[in-house]
């Protein structure tokens, strides 16, 4: 009797569960395909693709769908891959994308495909298309270090409808020209540029930027990296190894609307800023290119001066993240000199090793307005 009783709850559990799953989809399907569309953008393509079972209405409503969020899996060759894109870029020639966002960073691996220079021609073709069909978001990831590089053709630099562009492990030439008037949000992640110019270029030719994330490559070609914007409210830079420590980079941000900055940098040797005016946080991980074999020297002068600038450019910072190896440099530089006011912070959080603390009070004498330390 009582397993009889417990096995006719579990078959009213389920049958309410199945009840529920049927009462939503039918409250989806009373939705016009427009909206349903919209709904369905919000999933990665395979998700959607796996609607196409529900009914006969849902068969084919995932081709309708404005964009394209594919990753690389669930594809037994490199054939069915290009396939199913050209597919779905086949259907509705004439209706705009609004995502378009391709992450094949892992295929090469997993089915050991080689690569070449006809698989940069039909991801090459893809971007073509989907710029023409107005795109919104572009994310390309491609993955393939120095095999066969993609390089980023000449219609994205012109592309006017795009607000986000997300690219890693792509080259970009030297454009003619760059308009990007509707570009907000760029992450770069190990990109390669023609030189310094090209990505001056790259970010002038974007009048609204307002968050820019960059992850350097040890060879992206950019010696001096100048960012000049007037827009720009966010901006992420991490660093990269680089094995030649006499090598001088030199970071210079020119960008009077900034409230946001994280710098993770061991490798850059300079750093200038320019108009922090209004700069509210701050992560900073940073050594100026110093180590334990290249230590700080009192007598380099053009050091302590870029140094002293810096900490003068960021002195106006509400709430700052500081790490125990830039807390090191500052704690190296104060011996020297002494350090400028920081009136505005008011939060600071310091990471550092036990054997570093002595490094905080030295810190913490410049900063007369402090509320909260972690």
């Amino acid at each position: 009797m009582a397993e009889d009783a417990e096995s006719d709850a579990e078959s009213r559990v389920r049958a309410k569960r199945s009840d529920d799953r049927r009462g939503h989809l039918d409250r989806l399907s009373k939705l016009p395909d427009s909206l349903l569309c919209q709904v369905l953008l919000n999933l990665p393509t395979k998700t959607v693709v796996k609607t196409s079972v529900l009914s006969s209405r849902w068969e084919n409503l995932w081709r309708s769908v404005p964009g394209l969020d594919l990753g690389y899996g669930g594809f037994p060759d490199y054939n069915a891959f290009v396939s199913f894109v050209d597919s779905f870029l086949g259907f509705n020639r004439e209706s705009c994308l609004q995502n378009f966002k391709l992450n094949y960073q892992y295929l090469r691996l997993k089915y050991e495909w080689n690569w070449t220079e006809l698989d940069n021609a039909n991801v090459t073709r893809w971007i073509n298309t989907v710029i023409k069909r107005k795109v919104k978001h572009l994310h390309v990831l491609d993955g393939r270090w120095l095999e066969h590089e993609l390089q980023i053709p000449q219609t994205v630099y012109t592309c006017e409808s795009l607000v986000s562009l997300k690219l890693s492990d792509v080259i970009f030439i030297n454009p003619k020209s760059v308009s990007l008037p509707s570009v907000k949000v760029m992450y770069l992640d190990m990109v390669k540029f023609a030189n310094d110019w090209a990505f001056e270029m790259l970010i002038s030719g974007c009048p609204v930027l307002e968050s820019l994330t960059i992850k350097r490559s040890a060879c992206d070609n950019v010696d001096y990296l100048r960012l000049c914007s007037q827009s720009l409210l966010s901006f992420t830079l991490v660093g990269h190894f680089n094995e030649d420590m006499n090598k001088e980079q030199v970071v210079a941000i020119d960008t009077p609307r900034l409230e946001d900055l994280k710098l993770s940098c061991h490798e850059t040797a300079s750093f200038i800023i320019n108009n922090p005016v209004s700069l509210v946080k701050m992560a900073i991980d940073i050594r100026f290119n110093l180590s334990f074999e290249k230590r700080f020297d009192p007598d380099d002068l053009p050091k302590r001066n870029m140094i002293r600038n810096f900490l003068l450019g960021i002195s106006n910072v509400k709430e700052m993240d500081i790490s125990s190896y830039t807390l090191e440099v500052i704690c190296n530089y104060s011996r020297c000199e002494r350090l400028p006011l920081f009136r505005n912070l008011s939060s600071l959080h310091a990471d550092f090793d036990d054997y570093r603390w002595e490094m905080l009070p030295v810190f913490l004498e410049s900063c007369p307005n402090l509320k909260s330390l972690s």
